[in-house]
């Protein structure tokens, strides 16, 4: 009995360290195109046992970022590198500027949008980070169909947030963000 015990610590270990340690230097992240923002996927899910997902994401001056959505799978954290950004949180809009951290649980509504003159860095934190994925998946299908209109590239979106388990909720756009959304 003892050595069948060992024998299944020794097997849960090894589950435990199969994940060696990463270092991602400054730079050596390739971006994803995604609409509206630059992407840098840092890390994904299964970089670590953990299974968490580190994005940074830049925002340029009166752009958008993502529209009302709520996760029914993962949390999200946003913590903002550099000059300010808006989130939507249920139905309130709250200014979040540098050094400011957003915490998101599942099954929040939420929304980000930069109406600010200056660019934004954020970096955001999925848990579990599966989601990730979504950023690449939106930019083959956007070279796959090649949409012409940026209603059809919302569409894809929409498309590939609901494969996650993404609800989108155009309807709870708040007006400060329609101004900047793409047309």
């Amino acid at each position: 009995m003892k050595k069948i015990s060992c024998l299944i610590l020794f097997i849960i270990c090894q589950g435990a360290f199969a994940h060696a340690p990463k270092v991602v230097p400054p730079g050596a992240v390739e971006a994803i195109p995604f609409p509206g923002h630059k992407t840098l996927l840092l890390t994904k899910a299964d970089d670590s046992p953990s299974e968490v997902a580190i994005l940074e994401l830049e925002l340029p001056a009166k752009s958008f970022g993502a529209p009302p959505h709520v996760h029914l799978n993962e949390d999200e954290h946003f913590y903002v590198l550099e000059g300010k950004v808006d989130f939507l949180q249920e139905d309130k809009i709250i200014p979040v500027e540098k050094g400011g951290l957003v915490v998101l649980p599942r099954g929040s509504l939420h929304g980000f949008w930069n109406d600010s003159e200056q660019p934004a860095r954020l970096l955001l934190v999925v848990s579990p980070g599966e989601f990730a994925s979504f950023f690449d998946n939106v930019v083959a299908e956007i070279r796959k169909q090649n949409p012409d209109r940026p209603d059809l590239v919302g569409a894809i979106i929409a498309k590939e947030a609901q494969k996650l388990g993404v609800e989108i909720h155009p309807d709870k756009m708040p007006q400060a963000a329609l101004a900047l959304m793409p047309r």
